[in-house]
Formats: C-alpha cells, sequence, structure tokens
C-alpha cells in the first residue's frame, strides 16, 4: 500500500510542466492527475496516435503558461491518489471549483491519459 498525505491545500509557487510537477509553497511536488503535457525533458509522452499535439519546447512551453494561468500564485485542493517520482500525484481543484485536470483537456494544453484517468476515477469533465 502506498503512504499517501491527506487532501491538502497547494498554494503553487512553481510550474515545471503542463502536467507537473507543481511545486507547492509548502515544499510538496505535485504531479496532476490523468493527464500528459509536452514536456522539456523527453518526447515520448506524446506519443503521436495519443496526442493531439507535436511534442517540441515550443508546445513545452505554451502548455507550461496554460498551467502557470490556472495555478501560480492560486491555493488549489488538493486530493493525492498516488506517488511518482517522489511527487504526489494529485486530483487538484482550482480555487474557482474546476477540476485542474479538466481545465488542462479544455484548454487545449494537455491529452487525456485513459489509462492513469481510469485508475485514479478522474470522472467526467464538465
Amino acid at each position: 500500500m502506498i503512504d499517501l498525505p491527506p487532501a491538502f491545500v497547494c498554494e503553487v509557487v512553481k510550474v515545471h510542466d503542463g502536467d507537473g510537477p507543481l511545486w507547492c509553497r509548502n515544499g510538496m511536488k505535485v504531479r496532476v492527475a490523468g493527464i500528459q503535457a509536452p514536456d522539456y525533458e523527453n518526447a515520448q509522452p506524446c506519443r503521436t496516435r495519443r496526442a493531439n499535439y507535436v511534442c517540441d519546447d515550443r508546445a513545452a512551453a505554451a502548455s507550461q503558461r496554460v498551467a502557470q494561468r490556472f495555478t501560480l500564485y492560486k491555493r488549489l485542493t488538493c486530493q493525492p491518489v498516488d506517488r511518482s517520482y517522489k511527487r504526489v500525484v494529485a486530483r487538484c481543484t482550482l480555487p474557482d471549483g474546476r477540476s485542474l485536470s479538466c481545465a488542462m483537456l479544455a484548454a487545449g494544453a494537455a491529452t487525456r491519459w485513459d489509462t492513469y484517468w481510469r485508475r485514479y476515477r478522474m470522472g467526467a469533465c464538465r
């Protein structure tokens, strides 16, 4: 069994990629659950069969800007669902009540990662 913290509030002070990590003021690093976004490290998460964008630094920067617009210096309510690479994977809610994962999808800044969407019981976006 994975040791997960209880639900928490994350005041975001730094955003790496569109799917995280997001750095919280308390030092916690959060991976956004159920989505994958272009990243700066490698192109693997953007397999052309599954994503509707090309992985490159421009796509990564655009996705990062969207995530920053939604989260930077805001307080998110997060429910941990897993751990990954010393990060907490969490379903996070924006201050206006929307799911961060759904907001990133609606903005076209990420794609749904179906395996994890189901595993983490993400539900439908409104």
